[in-house]
């Protein structure tokens, strides 16, 4: 052996993950990046055939720096779900994701990267040995310049355990805290788009806070954040900013408009929280019905008494309610019955190119069918191609998301749409 490769061997290997269900995948990997080392380190493959594997793999290795992850696995959205488990229940910020897909048409990357913190995007008929050395080398670089911004000790003999890294939370409450910290935020408008009448009827907006550990959803930073006031704030300030777009789309357009946003299940049982809510929409003056709430089905299916009640209490101030990633989890008619929610909005899943998979139309005209016995609206989110609008029209679907919208239902309209709601509220 080298010096150089006995040096790197008393260093903790970077550990990078390869989540895959295809055997020949690891195999190939693996001969690809034997002997690959960055700044003196060698890299450690560890391999998981499924996202579970895998999130049994990051329960006992807390360190990993980077993962290489295919989409399709056990279910379609697999990859997705462990990206949110990564984000969203881990809170691991700093580790690199960069998902590798064989079947693009079912994750397109203008509906993945948009909505999910991803690091990078790479079709695996374009994986070539050097392509795969160039990824993780420069995403090893940005995991180490991550951690070295929050002041963690990089590793320098092996068996060191990341014993060290600051809770994400206090580094979020300590920069919300800031003057104007809370603001430093990019709004992305998606329009939800009438399929009887190809109008645009609402605009979901999509917060993500630039922070020093990268861009956080709103969901993500309320997560990490503990009860109390910097949590309220951002809260607040959120709805805020959707008063603001409503009272500007509403302008432009002439009419109302539907504005969506994002609320953490945890903000709902916090009565300060709530009443901040309540109180900034009163504020507002907004006509019922016009600011909506976008809330998980986890939480419609987890909430208790206290849910039941913070969502009388929102109606009561003109609020309405959408279930969003409906069909993902199952849920009871009984169960919605009891907290009836007014929108719906089905799995990217049973919507995206839904109409070549006979299996999934027939869940798909299920899922709009049950939401209509209960007179709820139901939403097609990701629609991504030319058939998929009209199949949803036929089925009586009553608003529709996606790309394929955008282009094919009234590009002019939308574009011009937003252009002048922006005018208007600046």
């Amino acid at each position: 052996m080298t010096p150089e490769l006995q040096a790197s061997a008393a260093l903790a290997p970077w550990k990078v993950l390869l989540v895959d269900d295809e055997p020949e995948v690891h195999e190939v990997t693996r001969l690809i990046l034997a002997g690959l080392t960055f700044e003196g380190r060698a890299v450690e493959l560890l391999s998981a055939s499924s996202a579970a594997q895998a999130r049994d793999i990051l329960g006992h290795h807390r360190d990993v720096a980077l993962t290489l992850l295919d989409v399709v696995m056990e279910t379609d959205d697999a990859g997705i779900a462990l990206v949110q488990h990564i984000r969203e229940q881990l809170l691991d910020a700093d580790m690199q994701i960069v998902l590798r897909t064989g079947q693009p048409g079912m994750a397109p990357e203008s509906d993945i990267v948009p909505h999910y913190e991803i690091n990078g995007y790479v079709l695996k008929t374009e994986m070539t040995a050097q392509r795969l050395h160039s990824i993780v080398i420069s995403r090893l670089r940005s995991y180490r310049h991550a951690r070295a911004l929050r002041g963690v000790r990089q590793p320098d003999v092996e068996g060191w355990s990341p014993t060290e890294p600051v809770a994400l939370g206090h580094i979020l409450a300590a920069e919300l805290a800031t003057p104007g910290g809370a603001e430093r935020i990019l709004m992305q408008a998606q329009p939800e788009i009438a399929l009887a009448s190809n109008q645009v009827a609402g605009i979901e907006l999509i917060p993500q806070w630039k922070t020093s550990v990268g861009l956080l959803s709103a969901a993500r930073v309320c997560a990490a954040l503990p009860d109390g006031p910097t949590r309220r704030h951002v809260v607040q300030w959120v709805l805020a900013q959707a008063c603001l777009w409503a009272r500007a789309w509403h302008a432009g357009a002439g009419r109302p408009v539907t504005v969506s946003v994002p609320v953490v299940a945890e903000s709902l049982s916090d009565r300060a929280t709530l009443e901040a809510i309540v109180g900034t929409v009163r504020d507002a003056g907004l006509a019922p019905g016009v600011l909506d709430l976008l809330v998980s089905e986890a939480t419609w299916l987890t909430g208790g008494p206290a849910l039941q009640a913070a969502v009388q209490t929102l109606r009561t101030a003109g609020l309405t309610l959408t279930l969003v990633d409906f069909g993902a989890q199952t849920i009871a008619l009984q169960r919605l019955n009891q907290l009836v929610p007014d929108r719906v909005k089905l799995h990217r899943l049973f919507v995206r190119g839904v109409t070549g998979d006979p299996e999934r139309i027939a869940l798909a005209r299920s899922l709009i069918a049950q939401a209509h016995t209960l007179k709820i609206a139901a939403i097609a989110d990701g629609i991504s191609s030319d058939a998929d609008p009209q199949f949803f029209k036929w089925e009586g679907c009553d608003l529709g998301q996606g790309d394929a919208l955008a282009v094919a239902c009234a590009p002019a309209d939308v574009t011009e749409f937003l252009q002048q709601a922006k005018r208007t509220a600046h």
